[in-house]
């Protein structure tokens, strides 16, 4: 089922895209407690859970809306109603999977049966029927809830397990893997759904093979599915941010962007932009010519010069071969919803350049590795933003 860039037949459809486009495929692990088969069920389960509600989203009351969408570069201020009823979609399959997954991370009594006590949760009426209609019965007795469920439930019991010891605590969707069946999180399982968004998988393998052997460090979503690899240039460990608002980072981030109809989003993270046009002389041909085509030039929108109350401050755009190019936020222009081998390899040579100019202040990466080995040491953890 192709969802990416598509009409769809409603609004609704359009919030439950955003978990199926971002489903990965199935990669199990070797555990004690749950087969491959009982594992490949658990995710098979919680796949037809959005397969069942993109064709039926009465199933979680989802509002029966015409489809709408923006287009790439189209602003949310056009439209801000369509945002909040879109996101309102995605929050109440968010919820459901919620509610899943703490019943998932309870204590299990038999092959099929989970059991919470009527202390630990307040489970209403419409919550118990939400789940009937997943096969999910709900048994109600004077001191517990138990949750009988048609399959047996050791897979979902292990990757309920597995998401809950991958975030630690440390996100406000700790939910996150388990909603995506993701049993080994180790596993570039943000790169393979990304690369089944873009048309030109040769030119997304080519960028992802760069990125691995020049050392950058994959970052998955935490709260969302999304997927970065960095380089960090500053002398100190620094926060990852978003693309558009980069300071410190070489690389790249990738993210779905739900309400736009085609989805997929790649942006690079392009370090001390200022300097990186400075720098301008050192270029080679290629990447002068990216440079000049993709940076904003100056239009004379104030931006760089609104807290000056003399006037006499000047423009901070930089001249290279005659164009006034824009230092501030870059990242508004090194982005698409495409890629195609010319522009990766563009990409690349950026990289590069940035790389080769920055190598002296290019940051230790010795704690980030030893981060990582913490990390690493919890069970079924991947990576985390620095």
């Amino acid at each position: 089922m192709n969802l990416i860039n598509q009409k769809l037949d409603s609004l609704a459809q359009r919030s439950v895209c955003y978990f199926l486009v971002t489903y990965p495929p199935f990669t199990p692990i070797i555990s004690s407690e749950a087969t491959e088969e009982e594992q490949k069920s658990a995710y098979l389960f919680i796949k037809e859970i959005y397969e069942s509600v993109y064709h039926d989203p009465s199933l979680l009351g989802l509002k029966n809306l015409p489809d709408n969408s923006f287009s790439d570069w189209e602003y949310h201020k056009t439209n801000p109603q369509l945002v909040v009823n879109i996101r309102d979609g995605i929050k109440k399959v968010e919820q459901f999977i919620a509610l899943l997954y703490q019943i998932c991370l309870s204590r299990q009594i038999c092959d099929t049966t989970f059991s919470i006590s009527r202390s630990e949760i307040e489970l209403k009426t419409a919550s118990r029927k939400q789940l009937e209609k997943f096969g999910i019965n709900t048994n109600v007795t004077e001191n517990e809830y138990l949750f009988k469920f048609p399959i047996k439930v050791n897979g979902l019991r292990l990757l309920a397990n597995i998401a809950k010891q991958s975030i630690a605590g440390e996100s406000d969707k700790d939910s996150l893997l388990f909603s995506r069946g993701v049993f080994d999180p180790v596993t570039p399982w943000t790169q393979e759904v990304f690369k089944g968004m873009f048309d030109e998988g040769e030119a997304f393998d080519t960028l992802m093979e760069f990125f691995q052997r020049e050392g950058y460090l994959r970052i998955d979503g935490r709260n969302s599915v999304s997927l970065n690899y960095v380089k960090n240039y500053s002398y100190k460990e620094e926060k990852l941010k978003s693309a558009w608002a980069e300071r410190t980072h070489g690389g790249i981030e990738l993210i779905y962007e739900e309400t736009r109809n085609n989805q997929p989003l790649i942006a690079l993270r392009i370090p001390y932009f200022d300097q990186v046009l400075i720098a301008y002389n050192r270029m080679n041909d290629k990447v002068k010519s990216f440079v000049l085509n993709t940076s904003k030039k100056c239009d004379n929108c104030g931006y760089c010069t609104q807290t000056d109350k003399t006037g006499k401050r000047p423009r901070a755009y930089i001249t290279n071969d005659e164009f006034k190019i824009c230092p501030l936020f870059c990242g508004y222009q090194y982005r698409w919803k495409t890629i195609d081998n010319i522009l990766v390899e563009n990409m690349i040579e950026l990289l590069q350049f940035v790389d080769e100019i920055f190598q002296d202040r290019r940051y230790r990466n010795n704690g980030i590795k030893n981060s990582l080995s913490l990390l690493n040491s919890r069970k079924g953890v991947l990576n985390t933003v620095i």
